[in-house]
């Protein structure tokens, strides 16, 4: 027996609505983390990815929580609509400052990797979430009350964020600090597999590496991405490496004295990192070591 009238249907599909984007929001930033910390930093809200790891976790359990407890029909007139409101224009103005003073980035990292979105188009998402929660908090005349599910889903929340997303301890390794890639955005290095080369754009070892490297892609299956750190003298250099080589490389530009520090005897030096740590470094037969250790097949190999 259908007991809900055709209004309160609607009310209710209202709020999936709004509970979906919540959610949605909050697991996009989970399964990348590290990505929203550093989007914490480049938004001015941290100084450092360590400051930021607690507030971007607290953030997600926030989003979550609020999107769960807007699919119960508890204390949504009096808490549930009333945060999700202070939560959106708390979003809005921070987006509206960001593009009054030029501070807009092209990703807000409010969907984390799953949907890249600018600040001008996460402003425009914000004021109608908003006009859709003033709608729903008007048209809500009752409430049930039971602090129980609220509770729950809040401590539940927490509890989730923290279980799948915990805090690293290691925030100042070596390559936690390269964030930022011409042709990628942010980068998180210190996350799942990562292979990063160390070029000098004036050296034709490197040049003639990152060709092989480009060739092995184009014929290997499941082949890595290759994020580059770039040393050049000269900013010309950089659009020159890319013609002569034909590769387009993410790459973010280092000092001198980063440089080597971080290659052998001679350029060039690859290195396999899982969770930021390092997994291996080549100094030679670039290809073969990563077929190998990727367990790569190339086109040549396929029956």
């Amino acid at each position: 027996m259908n007991t809900l009238s055709n209004s309160e249907k609607i009310k209710f599909l209202l709020r999936l609505v709004l509970a979906a984007i919540f959610i949605f929001s909050a697991v996009a930033k989970l399964l990348s983390v590290g990505l929203f910390e550093i989007a914490v930093v480049d938004q001015g809200l941290a100084a450092t990815r360590e400051q930021a790891a607690y507030p971007a976790r607290l953030m997600i359990a926030f989003e979550l929580f609020l999107g769960a407890a807007l699919l119960f029909p508890f204390y949504l007139k009096r808490a549930i609509f009333p945060l999700t409101i202070l939560t959106l224009v708390a979003f809005t103005l921070l987006q509206a400052h960001q593009l009054t003073f030029g501070e807009q980035t092209q990703d807000c990292g409010c969907f984390g990797e799953l949907l890249p979105m600018s600040s001008a188009a996460s402003l425009v998402k914000n004021a109608f979430l908003l006009v859709l929660s003033l709608v729903l908090f008007k048209i809500t005349k009752e409430e049930k009350r039971n602090l129980a599910i609220p509770a729950v889903l809040a401590i539940g929340s927490v509890a989730v964020v923290l279980l799948l997303a915990p805090v690293r301890r290691d925030y100042e390794g070596t390559f936690a600090k390269y964030t930022q890639f011409e042709g990628a955005g942010r980068v998180d290095l210190t996350s799942d597999d990562k292979l990063v080369a160390v070029f000098n754009a004036d050296c034709d070892h490197c040049r003639e590496t990152a060709r092989e490297l480009g060739a092995l892609a184009e014929q290997s299956v499941k082949f890595p991405k290759i994020y580059v750190l770039m040393f050049s003298a000269h900013d010309s250099l950089l659009s020159a490496f890319a013609q002569k080589t034909n590769t387009h490389y993410p790459y973010h530009v280092i000092s001198e004295a980063e440089f080597f520090d971080l290659i052998g005897n001679s350029p060039p030096r690859l290195y396999w990192l899982q969770h930021g740590k390092i997994k291996a470094r080549w100094d030679e037969s670039f290809g073969e070591n990563i077929v190998a250790a990727f367990n790569l097949q190339t086109t040549a190999q396929k029956p």
